[in-house]
């Protein structure tokens, strides 16, 4: 779950200060919060569980399997402040009232893709401490 959550605040903030999408493919709202399919997918096996050997990556930027300078940058200073976080703390803030997840989530659906302007809206007012 936090690297989910990471991963999902990490695209947040991309599209907040780069002003293009961290990730290949949209962010989903599933009823534990925002969710990157294939990430899930890929992490399931793990549980709650160390993920102990490479996975290959979501990342919109990967040329050569290297994430770009500014996207770098924008990971580390993204774990250096949400890594010390617990997947269920991470969880915590992404479900907060009026948060993208929380407007788009709806319980007898599944699938409903978050949109990007909104998270963008969202990562910009955390940066402005709205």
């Amino acid at each position: 779950m936090q690297l989910i959550k990471l991963s999902y605040i990490a695209h947040g903030f991309s599209l907040a200060i780069n002003r293009r999408p961290l990730l290949s493919e949209s962010v989903e709202a599933w009823r534990y919060g925002p969710v990157v399919p294939s990430l899930y997918r890929k992490l399931k096996s793990y549980g709650s569980g160390p993920v102990d050997k490479p996975i290959s990556p979501a990342f919109r930027s990967l040329r050569a399997e290297t994430l770009a300078d500014d996207d770098a940058a924008l990971i580390d200073a993204v774990y250096a402040k949400y890594g010390p976080l617990s997947g269920l703390q991470l969880s915590y803030l992404t479900h907060k009232k009026g948060t993208p997840w929380e407007r788009a989530y709806r319980p007898d659906e599944y699938g409903i893709d978050l949109d990007d302007e909104d998270i963008r809206r969202h990562y910009e007012d955390l940066l402005r401490g709205v």
